[in-house]
């Protein structure tokens, strides 16, 4: 279960990402602002790897004639980048970033070869916490 700080901040990015619509515009997107915000100086920041995108219609409980459109966001990786260091932080930073930032335990974290996008830093993937997610509802016109 994702922390009330990590899903507002999960919230935050997907109001201000551009549409899944735009998927070249959404990657830049996600691999240029952390999880932490546009203005973290944090030596540790916090990334959308991975998504899942739905979108699915559905008539509205209320009137068999209006229909809802609804897209739903699930970060299925997340990525912990050491801010411009070549080399993974240490467990102790890893633990305290996770308690004090998301007030959550440090998950298992997976170190990858390559740096973070234009050689942001060492990134290691972990699994996003279950629940963690994102949806919006519009009503589509009546046809």
């Amino acid at each position: 279960m994702p922390s009330s700080s990590l899903q507002q901040a999960f919230t935050q990015l997907m109001q201000s990402a551009p549409s899944a619509l735009f998927p070249k515009a959404r990657r830049l997107y996600l691999n240029k602002f952390p999880l932490d915000g546009r203005d973290s100086t944090s030596t540790l920041r916090l990334y959308v790897a991975n998504e899942q995108v739905e979108e699915q219609i559905e008539t509205a409980s209320d009137n068999a004639t209006h229909r809802i459109a609804v897209l739903t966001i699930r970060p299925l990786k997340l990525a912990l980048v050491h801010w411009l260091k070549a080399e993974p932080a240490s467990d102790a930073a890893v633990e305290d970033y996770f308690r004090s930032r998301w007030q959550l335990d440090a998950p298992a974290l997976e170190p990858q070869a390559e740096a973070w996008f234009r050689e942001g830093g060492h990134q290691s993937l972990f699994t996003a916490p279950e629940g963690l997610i994102w949806e919006r509802r519009s009503s589509l016109p009546v046809t």
